[in-house]
């Protein structure tokens, strides 16, 4: 009885062949293309502008006065000099920051 050499113990020594098969690509068949004319692209910006100036305007009547601002300010500092703000209750300070908040968001 011959017993032939396979290979040695644990399977060392033995690889299995490699097939040389090439991944097949695919072939470059129709490209689907958009072509957007001209007026459509100018209805476009159009209606980004008009969205843009019923933006500002919103802004604008929402706005207080410049003269409004400015006698606030005047109010809020007298107050900060007579000490009004050194107490604030936690009412007042969660109004305060829902205000700051609103306004780094940009929200009204």
């Amino acid at each position: 009885m011959n017993i032939d050499k396979v290979g040695r113990v644990g399977g060392y020594g033995y690889e299995p062949k490699k097939s040389n098969v090439t991944p097949k690509t695919e072939s470059a068949g129709p490209v689907d293309t958009i072509n957007i004319s001209d007026a459509a692209k100018k209805v476009a910006l159009e209606a980004k502008l008009q969205s843009e100036i019923k933006t500002i305007a919103k802004q604008i009547v929402v706005a207080p006065p410049e003269e409004d601002r400015l006698e606030k300010i005047k109010a809020v500092k007298e107050r900060l000099k007579n000490g009004e703000y050194d107490n604030l209750s936690n009412e007042m300070l969660d109004k305060i920051s829902e205000q700051i908040t609103s306004s780094f968001l940009g929200q009204s």
